[in-house]
C-alpha cells in the first residue's frame, strides 16, 4: 500500500516543534468518526480502538494468515523505541498510519507500509512522578478520535494531539499526582466524550472516574467508585475508611451502543489491610455499569466484598452475544483475580454462571457467584495466610480475546501463590498505604486457557514455565490466539487444541499487547517489547531464575508478515 503521506517540512524550526530531528510529515489522516468506531468491530483493517472495538474483543475477522501458513509469518521491520521503561501499550492503527505510545516519554507515528516514522512528540513528566505511582512508568497507550491523539499522561493529564503532525492541541491537568492519582490508561471515547479512570488504589486516593469533552478537556461528567458521606454505600466503609479507599478503575472500558452503558472493573480497597475498614467496602473489586451520557451507575456486582487479597476487580469487560444456558444472552464475560471467569447479563448485571481458569485453593463461589472462602485462606493482623492464586491473581490486566465464531475465549493464566499478612499503617499523602507484607515463595508459572463460553467449561490449557501476567492475547480468523512471554518470545497457538504453531524470539520480554490489522493487503501481526512493570518490582522470588538471569530492558516494536 503506497503511503498517503506528504512532505510537510524540512529539518529544521517545524522539526524541532514536532520533536522530530529531520523531516516532518503530515499525514493525509483519515478522520476517526463516531461512526467508524461503532464500526470498529467490522472493520478489518484497521485497529482503531484499544480493544480492536468497543466490546473489547480483541478478535481480528482477517484470515489470510492461518493455521496451514503460520509457519511462514516472518519480521516486516523492527524499531528500536528508545527507553528502557517497560511497555504495557497496544497500539493502534487508522488506515495504515500507527501510533505507539513509548512509556510517558513519547508518541510515534509509524508508516506501517515502510517503519518509518511519521512524527514523534516528546512527553514531558515531572522527574518525581513515578515515586506516586505503583509500577513503573508504564502506559498502555493511547486512544484516536476525528482529527486528535489522546493521552493520559503519569502526572494526571489529558494531552490532544494533532495526529497530522504531533502537535499539541491543548493539555488539561485532571488531579494531583503527588497524591497518588495517575494516569496508566488508554481513553475510551464515546460520542465526544473521553473517559479516564484513575490509578493510584496503593496510595489512598478515592476512585474516579472521569468523562472530558473531546474539543476543550472540560469536565462532563465525574463518577467516584468509593462513595463518600451521604452517598448510597457509604454505610459498607467502618471506621471512616471511604476518604481514602482506592477503589481504582484503571483500565480502559468498553461500551454497549445499544444501553449505552460504560462497563468498568475497580480495584483494590485501601489499604490491604481489611481490619481497618469493617464491612463490604462498595463499591471496590466490583464491575460497574455507567451511563455513557451521565456516568449514574446502572448496576454492579463485587466479586470480593471487604477484599483482603489485593484481589481487583479492574480486568476488562467483554461484551459477547452467545447461547448461555442454551439462551442467545447478550453478556458480559470478565475474567477475575481470584481465578474465576463471570458471565452477567448486560442491562440487569445479573450473574448467570462463572467457571474456573487458573488454579486456587481458597475455597469457592456459591450458587450466586459469591465467593465463600476457607478460614485459614484469610489473611489478617498478626494472622499469616497461605492461598492461590497470589495477589497477582490467576489473571493479571493482560487482556484476554473472544473470537464470537466459536465462543471460546483466551485467557493469559497465572500459576502462582503467596503468603499474606496484615498490620496496621496510618495514610500519608504520596505514600504507599498497605498495611501488608507477604512473600512469594517459588517461581511462578502460566499459560493459556480456552473457555467455551457457551459450554461454560475450559478446553484446553497450554502451560508455560513463566507466568502470563501482562500480556494481552489477540485471536484472529484463520483459527489463530497471538501471544507474548516474559522471555520475548512471540507465539501462534491453534485455537481448537493449544498446540504452538509458531514463535519469534523478540529482543525484551513482552508485556504489551498484541494487534493484527491489513496495509498493502496483506494481514499484519504487531507487538511491543520491553520487559518491566509491576511483576519484577513486586513479585520477589515468584520471577523465575531464567527471566532474571537472561531477559533484559529495552523497547521494541515488530511487526509480522507473510512472506
Amino acid at each position: 500500500m503506497k503511503s498517503r503521506w506528504a512532505l510537510l517540512a524540512s529539518a529544521g524550526t517545524a522539526a524541532l516543534a514536532a520533536g522530530f530531528a529531520g523531516q516532518v510529515l503530515a499525514a493525509d489522516w483519515t478522520p476517526v468518526t463516531d461512526e467508524r468506531l461503532l464500526s470498529a468491530e467490522k472493520n478489518a483493517d484497521d485497529w482503531l480502538i484499544y480493544g480492536r472495538s468497543y466490546s473489547a474483543l480483541r478478535h481480528s475477522p482477517l484470515d489470510q494468515i492461518n493455521k496451514s501458513n503460520v509457519k511462514n509469518l516472518k519480521v516486516k521491520f523492527q524499531q528500536a523505541l528508545g527507553t528502557i521503561e517497560g511497555q504495557e501499550v497496544t497500539p493502534v492503527v487508522n488506515n495504515g498510519i500507527m501510533i505507539v505510545a513509548v512509556s510517558h516519554e513519547r508518541i510515534d507515528a509509524i508508516d506501517v507500509t515502510t517503519g518509518k516514522r511519521l512524527w514523534r512528540h516528546d512527553i514531558k513528566i515531572p522527574n518525581d512522578a513515578t515515586q506516586f505511582t505503583c509500577c513503573g512508568k508504564v502506559t498502555r497507550g493511547a486512544s484516536l478520535y476525528g482529527d486528535k491523539v489522546y493521552f493520559a499522561t503519569l502526572d494526571s493529564r489529558l494531552l490532544a494531539i494533532d495526529a497530522k503532525d504531533g502537535k499539541l492541541a491543548w493539555e488539561k491537568t485532571l488531579a494531583d499526582y503527588k497524591a497518588g492519582y495517575t494516569l496508566t490508561m488508554a481513553p475510551t471515547i464515546v460520542k465526544g466524550k473521553v473517559m479516564v479512570g484513575f490509578s493510584g488504589g496503593e496510595f489512598g486516593i478515592v476512585g474516579q472516574i472521569l468523562a472530558l469533552d473531546s474539543e476543550t478537556g472540560n469536565e462532563v461528567w465525574k463518577h467516584r467508585t468509593i462513595p463518600q458521606p451521604g452517598e448510597p454505600g457509604y454505610d459498607t466503609w467502618g471506621k471512616d475508611s471511604a476518604k481514602y479507599g482506592g477503589g481504582a478503575a484503571w483500565l480502559t472500558a468498553s461500551y454497549d451502543p445499544e444501553t449505552n452503558l460504560t462497563f468498568w472493573g475497580t480495584g483494590n480497597p485501601a489499604p490491604w489491610n481489611s481490619d481497618m475498614r469493617p464491612g463490604d467496602n462498595l463499591y471496590s473489586n466490583s464491575i460497574i455499569a455507567l451511563d455513557a451520557d451521565t456516568g449514574k451507575q446502572k448496576w454492579y456486582f463485587q466479586h470480593v466484598p471487604n477484599d483482603a487479597w489485593d484481589w481487583d476487580s479492574m480486568n476488562e469487560a467483554l461484551l459477547i452475544n452467545a447461547k448461555i444456558g442454551g439462551k442467545d444472552t447478550k453478556a458480559v464475560i470478565q475474567a477475575h483475580k481470584n481465578g474465576f471467569l463471570y458471565t452477567f447479563d448486560r442491562a440487569s448485571g445479573k450473574c448467570l454462571q462463572t467457571v474456573a481458569f487458573a488454579p486456587y485453593d481458597w475455597g469457592n463461589l456459591d450458587e450466586n457467584c459469591n465467593m465463600v472462602v476457607k478460614p485459614d485462606k484469610r489473611p489478617g493482623v498478626g494472622k499469616k495466610a497461605y492461598f492461590c492464586p497470589s495477589y497477582f491473581g490467576g489473571k493479571g490486566w493482560a487482556h484476554m480475546a473472544y473470537n464470537p465464531d466459536n465462543s471460546t475465549v483466551f485467557i493469559p493464566m497465572t500459576d502462582m501463590c503467596v503468603t499474606l499478612h496484615h498490620e496496621e499503617t496510618t495514610y500519608k499523602k504520596g505514600t504507599m498505604y498497605l498495611g501488608a507484607g507477604g512473600e512469594i515463595k517459588e517461581p511462578g508459572k502460566g499459560g493459556v486457557t480456552a473457555v467455551d463460553v457457551s459450554a461454560n467449561k475450559v478446553k484446553w490449557t497450554w502451560k508455560h514455565n513463566s507466568p502470563l501476567q501482562s500480556s494481552s492475547a489477540v485471536s484472529t480468523a484463520g483459527g489463530l490466539v497471538f501471544i507474548g512471554t516474559f522471555e520475548g518470545e512471540m507465539l501462534a497457538l491453534d485455537q481448537d487444541t493449544g498446540e504452538k504453531l509458531w514463535s519469534h524470539m523478540n529482543p525484551s520480554g513482552i508485556n504489551a499487547g498484541t494487534i493484527s490489522f491489513s496495509a498493502g493487503g496483506k494481514q499484519h501481526i504487531a507487538v511491543v517489547s520491553g520487559y518491566g512493570g509491576a511483576f519484577p518490582l513486586w513479585a520477589g522470588t515468584g520471577v523465575p531464575p531464567h527471566i532474571k538471569d537472561n531477559v533484559n530492558p529495552g523497547a521494541t516494536l515488530t511487526v509480522y508478515a507473510l512472506d
